[in-house]
């Protein structure tokens, strides 16, 4: 069964790669501004398919898992840590290798792949914004009481961190603190760094002397400038922060702790509620052992 399983999730996956690629069909290797709005959709596109796949089957999966604990924790509360730390194990182990499996069927079709360290990094950006949405459904299915809540719950965080990303829109000034929190600001802001160099070339009507007559650098994009006031600052000159990507792997694998840590906030939390509960079937034993007064003298 689990052969099984695993090998329908080979399909699914490459399938979703394969479908993908021949959208953004050779986008990577199209210079002009149309070009290079195709490559950033396809960016946009992988971050999406990898925050919504897996979440939402998180929700139903975390609730069932949490109330089958419940009865092992009731019991001894000292597993506490072998449980949650095995659930994590195993998403960790089952989720990880996805992500990157689509990077490598996807991006050679859309003729991306032209450096093997870009690929490995998109992989592993989208490989840390799937835990984050898992660990977000898990927790939000923890903390439900029921299912259908968790489900609502999840649609209104994941399409508000959406928002946040900066993609659609630049955010009120009032709200720009929820980009920090949203793991797919992180990633979309990542992978746009990691694929988008402030000396890449465009091809444009008026170009620059230094690179051509027709060939424009990449950072006077008007896309560029939207992106850099939406707090995506990528492919600028003379900025070391629009190279770095160590902020972005920093912050994700910390949301990825929060999140999980309150899994196990709540566990612990539970654990203690029935220590504090006395033991049904020790309450019975000090019934039986109460002197019986005889009413009838």
């Amino acid at each position: 069964m689990s052969q099984g399983v695993n090998f329908l999730r080979v399909i699914e996956v490459c399938t979703l790669g394969i479908l993908t690629g021949f959208l953004y069909y050779d986008v990577g290797n199209n210079s002009s501004y149309t070009g290079l709005s195709q490559r950033v959709g396809l960016y946009f596109f992988s971050t999406t398919l990898w925050t919504f796949t897996r979440m939402y089957p998180a929700v139903g999966f975390s609730h069932n898992w949490f109330s089958l604990s419940l009865v092992e924790l009731k019991r001894r509360p000292s597993s506490l840590g072998p449980i949650v730390l095995g659930r994590l194990i195993v998403v960790l182990g089952l989720e990880s290798l996805w992500p990157m499996v689509y990077v490598l069927v996807c991006y050679p079709f859309a003729g991306v792949f032209g450096s093997i360290k870009i690929v490995i990094l998109v992989g592993l950006f989208l490989l840390l914004n799937n835990l984050c949405y898992i660990s977000l459904g898990s927790v939000l299915g923890v903390y439900s009481k029921r299912i259908p809540q968790g489900m609502i719950a999840s649609t209104i965080f994941s399409q508000t961190s959406l928002v946040a990303a900066g993609f659609y829109t630049t955010l009120p000034p009032a709200l720009d603190w929820i980009r920090y929190i949203s793991p797919f600001y992180w990633t979309f802001r990542g992978i746009l760094k990691s694929c988008l160099k402030w000396n890449d070339t465009l091809e444009c009507i008026k170009g620059s002397s230094e690179v051509g007559a027709n060939q424009c650098f990449l950072e006077y994009h008007p896309a560029i400038d939207q992106y850099k006031e939406r707090g995506l600052h990528v492919a600028t000159y003379n900025d070391s922060s629009s190279d770095s990507i160590s902020l972005e792997f920093v912050a994700l694998i910390l949301l990825l702790f929060i999140l999980n840590f309150l899994i196990y906030a709540k566990a612990w939390v539970t654990c203690k509620r029935f220590e504090r509960q006395p033991d049904p079937e020790d309450v019975q034993e000090r019934r039986h052992a109460l002197p019986v007064l005889n009413t009838n003298q």
